[in-house]
């Protein structure tokens, strides 16, 4: 495809409310989209940076500054270099370091021009991917995640809890917990719903043998260990009891808990996910195409935790339609053996209509796109448009 301009746009939205976690709350949501326009097609991508990053994403305006003054002009860069034609989407990572801010703007721009190839080619991003049309057209299932209450209030918890199971739109729910706020609030849920399922995520919060996850825990040097009163709840898993880098304690938690343990934040690369599972670090993984560079990154790790006998999900940053279309299409994938981080972003953020719709909601399932692309486009204000970069021409 031949490359005429890209732009970028920024925009700027609040969640309905406060999202809790063990590390801070996330209230507001600043956006990144880019739009390569080639002669044969346009494509969407969008940034998956929250605002205040976390222990190992970086902030939204650390990416953005990197987007602008050097993310697009690679891409530019290599479509000059082959005479205008823009460079495959599996190509687009490889112009980019190995770095967390270079993860994220690869990603970015990969979904977009993997966007335009699919437009071009009129192909829906399931069947590129691999995932079987039964699966594709029967839905993937969607898990909710709920954070801690702001009142922490276990009645609060179980109220939102019981919504979401009432109104059958979730077939899973992934709750927020910490030193401190973790058996109680999980054994109510787990009395409230016996047969719901459920697992924990602690954003490695809690400490081992004296190892400091330096994200302000309160728990002693050893609260981990209170982690083996969850075993009899049946959760699905803990995700990130620990801190990211020390594989070796997260494997002596995970041979000492019954409970199977994922990973999260530790997953931050291909190889670290393959480490993780030599290791014995995890029973489960969660993949998030934007931290690991990339939507076609994702596919090979999922493949390599089929191949390990690991389960896996996709995990989310608070996305709006467009990722989160994409994000559906992945999780048809084989390997990917729990619900997704995919429930409708108009339940966490405000206005999510106005950027990009999110196609195929039906009660617990979503079915990924079946048009060409992504989904459909974000229809975006001229006004949020920030810059435009015209490509070389040949």
């Amino acid at each position: 495809m031949r490359l005429r301009s890209i732009e970028l746009y920024r925009v700027d939205l609040a969640f309905r409310s406060p999202v809790i976690t063990a590390t801070g709350a996330h209230t507001r949501r600043p956006l990144a989209f880019v739009r390569v326009v080639a002669e044969e097609a346009e494509g969407w991508g969008e940034c998956a940076a929250l605002a205040d990053g976390t222990c190992v994403d970086p902030p939204f305006d650390a990416v953005w500054t990197a987007l602008v003054e050097s993310g697009v002009g690679r891409l530019l860069a290599a479509s000059a270099a082959r005479d205008g034609e823009l460079p495959l989407a599996a190509q687009v990572p490889a112009l980019f370091g190995s770095g967390a801010v270079a993860q994220f703007v690869a990603a970015t721009l990969e979904m977009a021009v993997l966007d335009a190839e699919l437009r071009a080619s009129g192909t829906p991003l399931w069947s590129r991917l691999g995932v079987e049309e039964a699966v594709a057209t029967a839905g993937v299932p969607i898990g909710h995640l709920v954070g801690i209450p702001v009142d922490r209030s276990i009645d609060a918890l179980v109220a939102r809890v019981d919504e979401l199971v009432r109104a059958a739109r979730t077939a899973r729910v992934r709750v927020k917990i910490e030193p401190g706020w973790d058996t109680e609030p999980l054994r109510a849920l787990r009395d409230a719903f016996p047969r719901l399922v459920l697992q924990a995520d602690a954003n490695a919060s809690y400490r081992w043998n004296g190892a400091d996850p330096g994200g302000g825990s309160t728990g002693s040097l050893d609260d981990a260990a209170r982690l083996v009163e969850l075993d009899g709840l049946g959760l699905s898993c803990i995700e990130q009891p620990l801190p990211p880098g020390d594989l070796a304690a997260l494997a002596q938690l995970a041979a000492r808990l019954g409970t199977p343990v994922a990973l999260d934040e530790s997953l931050t690369s291909f190889g670290r996910v393959r480490d993780a599972l030599r290791y014995g670090a995890c029973a489960v993984a969660c993949l998030k195409p934007a931290r690991l560079g990339g939507l076609l990154r994702a596919k090979a790790a999922v493949s390599v935790c089929k191949e390990s006998g690991a389960g896996a999900f996709v995990g989310g940053f608070f996305e709006t339609g467009l990722a989160r279309a994409a994000n559906a299409a992945l999780a048809g994938l084989p390997g990917f053996t729990l619900p997704g981080d995919l429930s409708d972003p108009g339940e966490y953020l405000a206005q999510p209509a106005r950027v990009a719709v999110y196609p195929g909601l039906d009660g617990a399932l979503v079915r990924p796109f079946g048009g060409p692309g992504l989904a459909p486009p974000p229809s975006l204000h001229p006004d949020e448009l920030v810059r435009t970069w015209q490509a070389a021409r040949t």
